[in-house]
């Protein structure tokens, strides 16, 4: 059970870590960048597939009336296809790490809204999974990393990213 959370800890600690990178100007398809954007994505994948097992003994329904419960629970209606909302987080995640790695050279010209697209939907899930489904100190911890990148969104379009010391 431990190591099922911890892998989706350390994975979106993964996907802070290269967002903010990319915010200071590293490139997306610089092997270091994609290697991490990758262990990220296996470990989500790791972390749904251990999730699986582990809390709802292999078993699709069980995940399902899980996660319905859960949306019931923190907004009021029953929404089970969540579940399948996260398996093509998972997907999504896999594809564009996948296409960094062997399209290096091409994934630079990919149009804008690619990625925005990508990151957005990314985003959007890990701050329902790192925040608004969760309580407690991870919620403090997802709350914290999402003030820093957007901070250091701001940052970037005031021109000084660059030179700040933390990252």
């Amino acid at each position: 059970m431990e190591a099922s959370l911890w892998a989706i800890r350390i994975s979106m600690i993964l996907m802070v870590v290269v967002l903010a990178a990319e915010m200071r100007g590293a490139k997306s398809t610089s092997l270091a960048i994609a290697i991490l954007w990758l262990s990220g994505a296996l470990l989500a994948l790791a972390h749904s597939i251990s999730a699986m097992m582990t809390f709802h003994q292999g078993s699709q329904l069980a995940a399902f009336e899980s996660t319905a419960k859960q949306t019931e629970q923190l907004l009021g209606f029953r929404f089970g296809a969540g579940l399948y909302v996260n398996y093509l987080f998972v997907i999504v995640w896999l594809a564009d790490a996948a296409i960094r790695l062997l399209l290096p050279k091409r994934y630079p010209d990919f149009p804008n809204w690619y990625r925005y697209v990508v990151t957005g939907f990314l985003g959007f899930i890990a701050i329902n999974g790192a925040i608004v489904f969760q309580a407690g100190w991870m919620r403090y911890v997802g709350i914290g990393c999402l003030l820093f990148l957007g901070g250091l969104a701001w940052a970037k379009r005031r021109g000084f990213a660059k030179s700040l010391p933390f990252v």
